[in-house]
């Protein structure tokens, strides 16, 4: 979350990415970094025994909510 504030911060957008079970994790750290508008995207829970072909299916799934996220303003 960290990076993705440093970035918004610098003018470029930026989006999380995150499993369910992370969500008030990243809301916190958002508000915490001071950006509590932080755009983040979630994906289903868990990830790390996934395939390849698995998560790039997760990925393709979000695509374009995290490509809308990325072309409408963060909020405040």
């Amino acid at each position: 979350m960290h990076d993705l504030v440093h970035l918004e911060r610098r003018g470029i957008p930026a989006v999380g990415v995150a499993t369910g079970p992370f969500a008030d994790e990243a809301i916190e750290q958002a508000r915490r970094l001071g950006m509590p508008g932080a755009r983040v995207v979630y994906i289903p829970h868990p990830v790390q025994l996934l395939t390849d072909a698995e998560l790039a299916a997760r990925a393709d799934a979000v695509f374009p909510d995290v490509l809308a996220a990325l072309t409408e303003p963060a909020a405040p």
